[in-house]
């Protein structure tokens, strides 16, 4: 008997209300099954730790603890969780540094709500498909 697949859950972290809820949307309308969300780095810890997410979104510049830190840390916890950056920011080398710190891809913030969902569902979509039995 094979065992039911786990709910799905993602860890949303932004120290923006409106951009967690609209973002929260966004997974909840792709089927993430359950949506945590974390105002800074430190809450985003905690809560990853508690809850082990399946998917990560995190923003770079928060108070307290930034993206960048949050990332490293996160990384000491799991190195395969995919985490998207969700950035404003577009400083080469910011990206670059988050990529050598182990982000999985990002995402600009800055540009209209319908190109953001659409991205967002495009890198959702990837990590959402059931996974192909191995032969």
């Amino acid at each position: 008997m094979s065992e039911a697949p786990k709910p799905f859950t993602a860890l949303l972290v932004d120290d923006e209300a409106y951009f967690r809820k609209f973002v929260g949307q966004v997974l909840k309308n792709a089927l993430v099954a359950n949506v945590l969300e974390a105002r800074d780095g430190r809450e985003a810890l905690k809560l990853f730790q508690e809850h082990q997410p399946g998917l990560v979104l995190l923003d770079i510049n928060m108070p307290h603890m930034d993206g960048l830190a949050t990332l490293t840390a996160l990384r000491q916890l799991s190195t395969t969780v995919p985490i998207i950056m969700l950035t404003s920011v577009s400083e080469d080398l910011v990206v670059e540094e988050c990529v050598g710190q182990g982000a999985t891809f990002f995402i600009r913030k800055d540009v209209p709500a319908s190109q953001l969902a659409a991205a967002l569902r495009e890198e959702l979509n990837e990590y959402l498909k059931p996974q192909e039995p191995a032969l």
